[in-house]
């Protein structure tokens, strides 16, 4: 006849071997724009339909959002177009959520172009995030959820660490006013102050070249324009008929 302690322990084994704790994942939906907006000096931001194909062992469709839908939130909520000529375009270049035997792998990437009013090149930056979790982590219930959150967590913060690197001269400071929101951008046509030249940054991670706004006489954000200074040089001598004169 089995003892007093162990049948105080029998409910204990049977916890034990019963369904694991389900992982943490936070409430509410994934979203961004709790966070102040990346605000670049564009006239429009496109977020790029769709990503890429899907791999072997990928289960990501099977979420809700799925890694695709989630870097794409991300683009939407962070970035704000404030300027008044080019474009931004975000893209997902890597969402994926890979099931392996006892393990699971998340795999989120994106990239962002500046384009002129022409179409060209200005600059891009590029981010990725991984994470994974294997052996008793892997099969607990909504573990795929949570690994998602953290992945896009750590992509959130490299995509803005690597856009304020690369394409610092595209930012547009704009403080939030005392109720959240942020102003309107000024008019185009708007005058400027000239700004010093200054070296493009360097980075395998993105490039640009310098916006238009930069430049002398055309940057819509600041409002005031510079007229160049008239030089003014002392008085030279009398010549020599005014002299006699």
């Amino acid at each position: 006849m089995p003892n007093r302690r162990a049948l105080l322990l029998l409910p204990l084994a049977a916890a034990a071997c019963g369904t694991p704790e389900p992982a943490y994942v936070p409430p509410g939906p994934m979203r961004f724009d709790h966070l102040t907006p990346l605000s670049l000096n564009v006239a429009a931001i496109e977020v790029a339909p769709g990503g890429p194909p899907a791999q072997a062992g990928d289960i990501g469709a099977r979420l809700l959002p799925s890694p695709v839908e989630a870097v794409r939130t991300m683009g939407q909520d962070r970035l704000l177009a404030v300027g008044t000529t080019g474009e931004a375009r975000f893209a997902v270049t890597q969402a994926a959520m890979i099931q392996g035997r006892d393990s699971l792998t998340c795999l989120v990437g994106c990239r962002l172009e500046i384009l002129s009013a022409e179409g060209q090149r200005l600059g891009f930056v590029e981010a990725q995030s991984r994470r994974a979790v294997s052996g008793t982590d892997a099969g607990r219930p909504r573990a795929a959820e949570a690994l998602l959150r953290n992945a896009m967590d750590d992509l959130n913060v490299e995509f803005e660490f690597q856009l304020r690197r690369a394409l610092k001269d595209w930012l547009v400071k704009l403080a939030p006013g005392p109720d959240g929101t942020l102003p309107a951008p000024p008019p185009a046509g708007g005058v400027t102050v000239e700004e010093l030249p200054k070296k493009p940054s360097r980075g395998t991670a993105g490039g640009s070249a310098r916006p238009q706004s930069a430049q002398f006489g055309s940057n819509p954000v600041n409002g005031i324009r510079s007229a160049p200074a008239l030089s003014r040089g002392r008085p030279g001598p009398p010549s020599p008929a005014a002299r006699e004169g």
